[in-house]
């Protein structure tokens, strides 16, 4: 696959309505308006009256804010290389390509920024997902997780070209078969694929392996979606639902269907014969996102923690007193559970997880009879608590997830010391 770096495309059909999917925890779907530049003639193509050619395109987008079609390459996906209508569909007005290439500009502005990898690939962090689309077509996209999991999709194959956009996370696969490939890392870290489908003769099917640590399963979710799941059995990202529509924002019937670690997603533009092309189908993948908090916050002052023993003494012969004398040093305690770390709790608590404190134990006692013994113990303040895991998803338009309780622990405790001591027989 030969590789050139361009500009996003000028040519763009209006996809209305379009909605959006994901793959990940709490899901919402954004209707939205989506706009693709596909694959075109060149400026020195010659276009037939009534198609919209380079120099009308690019008189109409002077103006349009966001400065990205100055230096764009032509691009139309309604045109074919020779300047004809593609199959199903019809010559756009300049006003119209005007209208779509905006909203390319709003669809690449809220793609996420893209570092060089070495000019391999682009990279993108977002929070704390990071995602890596390879320039090579038949290395996987990845997206890893807060938590660590790597989500590795394999992309539909194809011998055409590959275009990029410098300092954006996206990159434009022609397939060479009448179709091509999209992967946006979008700006809340949702990655988006494009497939499209430029006319009746190209493929109507996509193929993507799709694992989990370079393992794991899926599974199908009741909404039409896929759950992908790791070795270990547990969901660790989403496939939305998927969906199709023609250059109208005319729904085109499909479905994914699962094969081991293969998710195709089938594109039935053959029941549609009123089909304008491009069809878009676009799925989305999203990892799972994790947070922690605490409920049942119950604080006690001034508590003897009488598991933390710092000295012993004990009155040998006769009805004498006795002395404890000993250094010590106590550390914070905190309990977790389902998986919070101590930051999590402690920050739910209120307390400073790395806090000790030293001192010296000296205490006497008053006259008491042989064999009496005496303990120091540790004081400060105790807490009581539950701690919930919360889980959830995004997706396009979501800057955060949508959160839902996973779990809750039973209860647990926590120990802050403070200098001095307590004394009990």
């Amino acid at each position: 696959m030969t590789h050139n770096n361009q500009s996003t495309a000028l040519r763009a059909h209006r996809l209305s309505g379009l909605p959006v999917l994901a793959i990940v925890t709490s899901v919402v779907t954004i209707a939205a308006s989506i706009a693709f530049a596909g694959p075109s003639a060149r400026a020195d193509t010659q276009a037939g009256d009534g198609l919209v050619t380079t120099p009308d395109v690019t008189e109409a987008l002077q103006n349009v804010q966001g400065g990205l079609l100055q230096d764009a390459v032509p691009t139309s996906p309604i045109s074919t290389p020779d300047g004809t209508a593609a199959v199903g569909g019809t010559p756009a007005s300049a006003e119209e390509v005007a209208q779509q290439a905006d909203l390319v500009d709003e669809i690449v502005l809220d793609a996420a920024a893209g570092e060089d990898g070495s000019g391999d690939a682009t990279i993108a962090q977002i929070d704390e997902v990071t995602a890596v689309i390879p320039a090579d077509l038949s290395r996987p996209v990845t997206v890893e997780s807060e938590a660590g999991t790597t989500i590795e999709l394999i992309l539909p194959q194809g011998d055409g070209s590959t275009r990029t956009v410098p300092d954006i996370a996206t990159i434009t696969h022609d397939l060479n078969d009448g179709s091509s490939i999209v992967p946006v890392v979008r700006s809340n870290g949702v990655l988006q694929v494009l497939s499209v489908i430029n006319d009746a003769s190209s493929p109507t099917s996509f193929v993507y392996g799709v694992t989990a640590d370079s393992g794991g399963s899926m599974s199908p979710l009741p909404d039409g979606g896929v759950g992908v799941l790791s070795a270990a059995g547990k969901e660790v990202a989403i496939v939305a639902p998927p969906w199709a529509k023609d250059a109208n924002g005319q729904d085109i019937p499909t479905r994914f269907e699962l094969d081991g670690n293969k998710l195709t997603q089938i594109v039935d533009t053959a029941s549609v014969p009123s089909a304008t092309y491009p069809v878009v189908a676009d799925p989305a993948v999203s990892v799972k996102y994790t947070k922690y908090t605490v409920i049942d916050l119950v604080p006690t002052k001034n508590w003897t923690n009488k598991a933390r023993q710092l000295g012993i003494c004990k009155i040998q012969a006769g009805a004498g007193g006795g002395t404890c004398s000993n250094s010590y040093s106590v550390s914070t305690s905190i309990q977790t559970s389902l998986g919070a770390t101590v930051g999590d709790v402690s920050a739910g608590i209120g307390f400073n997880a790395s806090k000790s404190v030293t001192g010296t134990v000296t205490w006497t006692s008053g006259k008491a009879a042989a064999g009496t013994t005496y303990k120091a113990w540790a004081v400060g303040t105790r807490v009581t608590y539950k701690v919930q895991k919360w889980t959830g998803y995004k997706t396009l338009g979501m800057k955060t997830p949508n959160w839902r309780i996973d779990s809750t622990s039973g209860t647990l405790t926590a120990f802050s010391p403070v200098v001095g001591f307590a004394v009990s027989k």
